[in-house]
């Protein structure tokens, strides 16, 4: 069967399908959808996703409550991205027979639940079923903007900046760790980089006071790795960007179970990070008055003129193309020790 990339899929449904309606802010095509209802004073931000078994997770690697965690987190990251704040979610589950039902799904929405109160997210509905293919969660989240300011992925110019919050690559060494066996973690590093994997933190709060304080240009959620989720957001721009290597947020401490650091950075994924760009007449301000209580930031590199995305990998090394190696649902995904098809759907 001929391949054809996510990307392309998402494309092709946004020009045959997308709304053309005055009430739809942003369509298809960005970490989520923006509307505004009649009679709403603001803008309502709206995602979903999918988690299969086997694709997404192995339930052998986690228990129901980091998944409903996971669940949640992947969606609420996504509403990060846009600079809107979580209000509501729906969530609905079809877990196979091999599963006592009750108490699977008392602890799944205990995980679920926990996070949710830390960001002000209420449960509103949902649907339970029988799954013939292992356990297939799909959860639905409402966001709200704050004086109707939205993120897009579109909106960055040639020099911005480029950052990125916290670490990358973490959640990529708990995976390797997982498929070595090591499932607890033998010390505070391993089990800090199983954490990441299992339990992502989304980063709401970031991405509500960049909206509020209308630092960033663009922005995107780091779910399916930088090389796949920065050519989306330089797309969507109309730009090019060049990013360093040597500046990356690493998590050196993987390299003591075979893991390449940077290479987990840039293809790993699953980090639901923010990346966003800044003017650079903003940047100073930025790094200024930012809260030392959230996640830092750290620079990477700008948007250019042009297309696609060129970075240097190590100090001293010319300027080359980086080419997407991220998760895509729709490639032939091949499982290795180190990358598994296993990776969230982005």
């Amino acid at each position: 069967m001929r391949y054809v990339d996510e990307n392309k899929i998402v494309r092709m449904l946004a020009g045959r399908f997308g709304a053309r309606n005055s009430s739809v802010i942003q369509g298809i095509g960005d970490d989520a959808a923006v509307v505004h209802p009649a009679g709403s004073r603001e803008y309502w931000v709206i995602t979903t996703d999918m988690l299969l078994e086997d694709v997404d997770f192995r339930k052998t690697w986690m228990t129901p409550a980091q998944l409903g965690h996971k669940s949640l987190a992947v969606n609420l990251s996504d509403l990060a991205a846009m600079g809107a704040e979580p209000r509501y979610f729906t969530v609905a589950i079809a877990l196979p027979e091999d599963i006592e039902p009750k108490e699977w799904i008392l602890r799944f929405y205990r995980g679920l639940s926990a996070l949710a109160r830390r960001h002000n997210a209420v449960l509103i509905g949902g649907d339970l079923s029988r799954s013939p293919l292992g356990v297939q969660i799909s959860i639905t989240a409402l966001g709200e903007t704050f004086d109707r300011r939205i993120i897009r992925r579109a909106g960055g110019r040639p020099g911005d900046l480029l950052y990125v919050t916290g670490t990358l690559g973490k959640a990529a060494a708990g995976l390797a760790l997982l498929q070595q066996g090591s499932t607890k973690g033998r010390n505070s590093r391993e089990q800090s980089a199983l954490r990441s994997h299992r339990t992502p933190e989304p980063r709401c709060e970031v991405g509500a006071w960049l909206a509020r304080h209308r630092f960033a240009s663009c922005m995107v959620d780091l779910s399916d790795g930088l090389s796949m989720d920065l050519p989306r957001l330089c797309e969507a721009s109309g730009t090019g960007a060049e990013i360093s290597g040597p500046l990356l947020p690493l998590f050196p401490a993987s390299r003591a179970w075979g893991c390449d650091p940077l290479r987990h950075a840039v293809h790993g994924g699953e980090d639901f990070e923010l990346l966003f760009a800044v003017p650079v007449r903003r940047a100073a301000l930025l790094e200024a008055s930012y809260p030392a209580r959230y996640p830092r930031i750290t620079r990477i590199g700008r948007l250019c003129r042009g297309s696609g995305v060129n970075w240097t990998p190590h100090p001293g090394a010319r300027m080359e193309r980086l080419d997407p190696s991220g998760f895509d649902h729709f490639r032939r995904q091949v499982v290795t020790a180190t990358f598994p098809a296993l990776r969230h759907p982005g």
